[in-house]
């Protein structure tokens, strides 16, 4: 059943329970008073009819019609026959509502309801100065609620109360419709809404004036909003993961082009070369997993001891070749080793990421270094290049997830690599800052806790 079959079934049923409890109160109200009404216009009647049989029979005067047509005066709801007896027993004279019938005194109606229900009579004894004239008997309804007037009133009762259902009954039909109209719309509204979100599409809506049906669509909105970003952080996994393999792949492809143009010999130090980059591509491809759950607050974070000299080394000879093609100077300052309790693969991406920087903004006979130093129990990795800078409007925002500066529009690239190296090193409990001016070139500085 519809919602609207329901409201104007539900606006029926309190109509009808409404009038129904209505007409019973008053109904019972209005029997009380007939009751009371009737005891007391019968008490008075059986006063004069005392009064009239008294004289009738003491004084004698009177012909028994005379005495009728007194007595018939009398014959009024709920008393419908009287007898006026002598001493002796003698009727002598008598009224009731069949004579009045009979000569068309009464209409229809009265006379119907004069014969509903069972009577009794009530007898007086007639008296005058202590002597006993004679007895008058009164024919009366043997309840005082079966009166003529009383039920008269039920039936007219009962016709106002189905006049009013029908009245109330139209008036609720049509504010029902009305309303129902309203809900129903706005419960279309939102199921379209849902609908759309489900579709992925993007969906405009007014809000209902009804609370309960705008609660449902700020969840929808909720949701839709939470779709988004969700949709976006995996766009943004995906986009991490594929920088994150160009890196390494790249690094591939330059030696093993240079072992193939004659440039550098395969040796041991070259294929060690080729390993660490195919590692590095082997934990990106294991890293997949966050695709299952984007909206993970962190990561997990795979801590080990090392020597960051020998990350250090090992990342620049991977990329020297590199760096020798475009004629940029880059080199390693330091020796001393320092042990470091990191995510490895976190950190070697994030110097890969930040040389792959370097490599691009820097003009061939540049130059790039690399430098580190502990202090106070944090190590501080320094890459300063020779580049172009960076200008003072797009320093603040170098970090952000898919920002080109106006430098990087003319490059290839996602603007994802300055992003992904902050992100690894946050969740190392490491910082990155950059100090740069236009023109003047660029030196990132990461800090790391030595023990991690």
């Amino acid at each position: 059943m519809t919602i609207r079959r329901q409201w104007l079934l539900a606006l029926a049923m309190i109509a009808v329970v409404a009038i129904s409890i209505n007409s019973a109160v008053l109904s019972l109200l209005t029997n009380q008073f007939f009751l009371s009404y009737n005891e007391q216009v019968y008490s008075t009647h059986l006063e004069q009819i005392d009064k009239i049989a008294e004289n009738a029979l003491s004084q004698g005067d009177l012909s028994p019609a005379q005495i009728a047509v007194q007595l018939e005066s009398h014959l009024d709801d709920p008393i419908i026959g009287i007898r006026l007896y002598d001493a002796e027993g003698v009727l002598v004279a008598s009224a009731d509502y069949d004579e009045l019938r009979r000569y068309g005194m009464m209409n229809g109606m009265m006379s119907r309801m004069m014969q509903r229900g069972s009577e009794e009579t009530d007898s007086i004894t007639i008296a005058h100065e202590g002597v006993i004239l004679g007895a008058v008997h009164i024919i009366r309804y043997s309840a005082l609620n079966y009166s003529a007037g009383s039920v008269m009133f039920q039936i007219a009762l009962l016709k106002n109360s189905l006049i009013s259902f029908i009245v109330v009954l139209m008036i609720c039909t049509v504010i029902g419709v009305h309303i129902s109209k309203k809900l129903t719309r706005d419960l279309g509204n939102a199921a379209t809404q849902a609908l759309s979100i489900d579709m992925g599409e993007d969906v405009t809506y007014t809000l209902s004036k009804i609370k309960e049906i705008r609660i449902i669509q700020a969840s929808l909105e909720t949701l839709q909003k939470r779709l988004k970003i969700k949709q976006v952080a995996r766009k943004r996994v995906v986009d991490e993961l594929v920088h994150q393999t160009r890196t390494p792949l790249t690094i591939l492809r330059t030696h093993l082009e240079a072992m193939e143009d004659g440039i550098t010999a395969m040796s041991e130090e070259e294929i060690k070369i080729c390993q660490a980059q195919v590692d590095s591509i082997s934990s990106t491809i294991l890293n997949m997993s966050t695709l299952i759950d984007a909206e993970k607050s962190s990561v997990a974070v795979h801590a080990e001891e090392f020597d960051i000299h020998a990350l250090l080394s090992q990342i620049i000879r991977g990329m020297n070749v590199q760096f020798e093609k475009k004629k940029i100077d880059l080199k390693l300052s330091g020796s001393a080793k320092v042990s470091v309790l990191a995510d490895k693969n976190k950190l070697s991406q994030s110097i890969y990421n930040l040389l792959t920087n370097a490599y691009k903004f820097t003009e061939p006979n540049g130059k790039v270094d690399v430098s580190y130093e502990v202090l106070e129990d944090c190590l501080s990795i320094h890459i300063k290049d020779s580049g172009i800078g960076i200008a003072k409007e797009d320093l603040v925002h170098v970090f952000d997830a898919y920002y080109q500066g106006h430098a990087g529009k003319t490059m290839s690239g996602d603007g994802l690599g300055l992003y992904v190296a902050k992100e690894n090193l946050e969740q190392m409990g490491g910082t990155i800052r950059v100090l740069s001016d236009l023109g003047q070139g660029s030196e990132f500085v990461m800090t790391l806790p030595v023990k991690g």
